[in-house]
């Protein structure tokens, strides 16, 4: 059999950039559908809830608004559940743990007028023995803002948002966990749950 030439193997990758550039728009299709989706549920969550419950206060987007310098603690002594838009196990007595890869926190700053804005993560990881630190990608609104090595210890994770990925301030961010992992499979304890990121607080000043 004769083997291809040059030119059919340009226009072979050519088709498969056109397939993957096809695949990767359905993607980006699917992520906007998703983040419909959540707004929606957010927003009936707003409507239907009483405003006497909690004081929460909520964005015309359905988003709940955090105030700058106070914090979000995100142990079970507090019912700050609204700002967990997926991937996340409920509250636990020193914070929430995520559930595999991909954690989502949804939020809205108060008053936004624009310019730059520093929002603070506590976060910490569950790393089985042996293994390196594991990282955290981290996008606002689809602009990558960076990675993080992580620690089994809490530490503070300090992210810089740029006007262009504020918008009008509401703030879907999402944050790729390289290695969750389930104690049970390490051996660590017989805890099966899949872990992401852990999540004490959130502060945005």
């Amino acid at each position: 059999m004769a083997e291809p030439t040059a030119k059919a193997l340009h226009q072979r990758i050519d088709l498969l950039e056109a397939k993957l550039d096809f695949c990767l728009s359905l993607l980006d299709r699917l992520n906007h559908f998703s983040e419909l989706v959540l707004a929606e549920v957010h927003a009936q969550r707003r409507d239907a809830a009483p405003a006497s419950e909690s004081g929460q206060r909520w964005s015309p987007a359905g988003y709940p608004i955090v105030r700058r310098n106070e914090p979000v603690r995100f142990t079970n002594a507090f019912d700050n559940s609204a700002f967990l838009a997926s991937g996340w196990f409920e509250p636990e007595p020193w914070g929430t743990w995520g559930h595999d890869a991909l954690q989502v926190l949804r939020f809205a700053l108060e008053d936004y007028k624009g310019g730059y804005v520093d929002v603070h993560l506590t976060l910490q990881c569950f790393i089985a023995p042996g293994a390196d630190r594991p990282t955290i990608d981290v996008a606002a609104n689809g602009y990558f803002l960076g990675s993080f090595a992580l620690r089994s210890m809490p530490q503070v994770v300090r992210l810089r948002l740029p006007p262009s990925c504020i918008g009008e301030g509401d703030i879907s961010l999402h944050m790729t966990f390289s290695t969750p992992v389930s104690p049970l499979a390490v051996g660590v304890s017989q805890d099966p749950r899949i872990f992401g990121i852990g999540l004490l607080m959130l502060d945005v000043s």
